[in-house]
């Protein structure tokens, strides 16, 4: 609390206006003194007498508030507020008559209807003889600091709840699959994508955070890096919930859904595909899911790794009762026999997801290829057990 002879020459000085508390043969002039200090702090200043009337208000203050001195001076502080925030005045004034000091919030507009929020600091004001005599206070516009923060706050909830709801696509998705690869290709997925995404939005969060304070335009930049970032990350989230979600087999059909899917893929990637179906034999449900795993697999591998400029596919039934599918590409290809021989073939999600997918349905998997002669890929699955 303030009770110094300083001060309390301060508080006599704004109370009674021009009235000098002290002669100027005795000290210097610290109405003088004191009033080039208050003008020029770059905060607002607010003094209340013991019935909350304003008996002073420095320019700042008037600056931001959008009221003139004679606008506010011998007004009671809470008729320029509304609602909530006149309880919080009458509560706060409260502490100060019981001689405590605090700090606390009011959302306020300004003279020509401005929302705004000030962040207060008051002390109780206290005359040579120990008596309340009012309150000063400290007034910082921290609007635009508060915007800043909904707004991260915003974006952050947004975020967890894309997270959490992918999450939950991705459990449902995957509910009861059991190829070990496959699971690792949507690991490796997301731990390129949308793990490191998130762990980078983190951090920069939490330099935001702190930038608010001491440097709300460089947070404002950083917030739209921000926005831009996860935007292109819930993006790309949604092209890998796509390019897994399985498609509804018994009410479209099975070649409809493959003649879709490669129409989908040619228009996004530009590749040229060539699809060629022969299927004379009822294929069960179990089957045309693995089958069409498969061939996604497949088509991903040649869009992220390839760099070919075709694609071809042809899925047909003998009359043994088998299920042929043959695809290949005239992409860059690999050399097969070296990462055979160096056992790094395990390491490759893609393929290994392939090979066991058509493990799984009690088929055979094979590969050829070879730098610079593309890659070509053939499955045999018997219809029947």
């Amino acid at each position: 609390m303030f009770s110094t002879a300083g001060f309390s020459q301060i508080g006599d000085m704004v109370k009674r206006g021009e009235k000098r508390v002290k002669k100027a043969s005795q000290l210097p002039d610290l109405k003088d003194k004191y009033r080039i200090l208050v003008e020029n702090m770059g905060e607002g200043l607010l003094v209340l007498d013991k019935n909350r009337l304003i008996t002073f208000v420095n320019d700042r203050l008037c600056k931001v508030w959008g009221y003139s001195r004679k606008e506010v001076l011998g007004k009671e502080i809470s008729s320029f507020f509304e609602g909530v925030n006149k309880k919080i005045i009458g509560r706060e004034f409260e502490k100060r008559t019981g001689g405590k000091s605090s700090t606390y919030t009011l959302a306020g507009r300004t003279k020509d209807g401005k929302e705004m929020v000030f962040s207060v600091s008051a002390v109780p004001f206290l005359d040579r003889a120990g008596r309340f005599g009012g309150s000063i206070a400290i007034v910082s516009n921290i609007t635009e600091r508060r915007r800043l923060e909904d707004q991260l706050k915003e974006r952050t909830l947004k975020l967890e709840k894309e997270v959490d709801e992918r999450t939950e696509q991705l459990v449902d998705l995957y509910k009861g699959v059991t190829v070990t690869a496959e699971r690792n290709r949507l690991a490796q997925e997301i731990h390129d994508g949308l793990a490191q995404t998130l762990a980078t939005s983190l951090l920069k969060i939490e330099f935001c955070e702190r930038l608010l304070e001491s440097n709300p335009e460089q947070a404002k930049r950083e917030l739209s890096e921000l926005r831009n970032t996860l935007a292109k990350s819930i993006k790309e989230t949604r092209k890998v919930i796509f390019e897994l979600s399985l498609p509804r087999f018994h009410r479209t059909g099975f070649a409809a859904v493959l003649k879709q899917y490669f129409r989908e893929f040619c228009r996004k990637t530009g590749i040229k595909c060539q699809l060629e179906l022969e299927l004379k034999k009822t294929i069960a449900v179990k089957i045309q899911v693995g089958i069409y795993r498969i061939i996604r697999e497949a088509l991903n591998n040649v869009r992220k790794h390839a760099g070919a400029q075709q694609v071809e596919a042809r899925l047909r039934t003998d009359r043994k009762g088998n299920l042929h599918l043959i695809i290949k590409d005239d992409g860059k290809g690999f050399d097969l026999e070296r990462i055979l021989a160096e056992g790094k073939y395990n390491k490759h999600f893609g393929l290994k997801a392939m090979e066991e997918q058509a493990r799984v349905l009690g088929g055979k998997f094979s590969i050829e290829s070879a730098k610079g002669k593309g890659t070509r890929i053939e499955i045999e699955v018997p219809l029947e057990e």
